[in-house]
């Protein structure tokens, strides 16, 4: 399977996770007139899946701050334990049209509070596994 395959795949897990919260992404980009763009993206491919294999799709929301927030995401062919993918992106939330950053909205946070982490700080250490983990934008 095509490697970039799986980034779509992290981003529709992001997007089924709001439409099953009862906001889909782009209501909630339109309502708050925000978005959130990808600053940062990481993956490690572990073993290969074919075109077609049926896989699952785990995610988290690994860490946040007052304006972005880290999903982290496990690929498995469907009902195997084995890591086929693992990978993680950080998103900043923006104010449209100015396109500059700007606070998670608090109707966005009480969305998603059975999901959040505590809010960090920013923090400029590696984490030997996933290299975006411990870094904020």
């Amino acid at each position: 399977m095509y490697y970039g395959n799986f980034f779509r795949y992290f981003e529709i897990c992001e997007e089924d996770l709001f439409a099953s919260l009862g906001l889909p992404r782009p209501q909630l980009f339109e309502k708050y007139k925000i978005g959130f763009p990808r600053v940062e993206t990481w993956a490690r491919f572990r073993k290969p899946a074919a075109q077609g294999d049926l896989v699952a799709v785990t995610t988290w929301i690994e860490k946040r701050t007052e304006k972005s927030l880290l999903y982290c995401f496990e690929i498995r062919h469907d009902g195997q334990e084995e890591l086929l993918v693992e990978g993680s992106y950080w998103i900043v939330c923006v104010a449209r049209p100015q396109f500059r950053s700007t606070p998670l909205p608090a109707e966005v946070l009480a969305l998603l509070k059975d999901y959040l982490p505590p809010i960090s700080r920013r923090s400029r250490e590696h984490s030997e596994r996933h290299p975006h983990r411990d870094v904020a934008p």
